[in-house]
């Protein structure tokens, strides 16, 4: 995994990846300002999930409230949601 960054303008995305088989992990990107760069993480899930649908409905929650505080209708994001078994 790349370093955690902090948010700057621009479009955030998620991304779901199989870090091993069976176990998947969301990632937020975000492309950085700097071509040769491409895309900069800055946030990504603790721990594997059972299934694809599970880590993407966390990450979802995550990428919403990253996009919420970037647009300052929050002022500080809250705990990460737990993994839903």
């Amino acid at each position: 995994m790349t370093a955690r960054s902090q948010i700057s303008s621009g479009a955030l995305n998620l991304r779901v990846e199989e870090s091993s088989p069976g176990l998947f992990c969301w990632i937020v990107t975000q492309l950085s300002a700097q071509e040769q760069t491409g895309e900069v993480c800055i946030d990504a899930s603790d721990h594997p999930y059972p299934s694809r649908e599970a880590a993407m409905s966390v990450g979802t929650a995550c990428l919403k409230a990253y996009k919420a505080a970037a647009e300052g209708l929050l002022s500080m994001l809250p705990s990460r949601p737990t993994a839903p078994f």
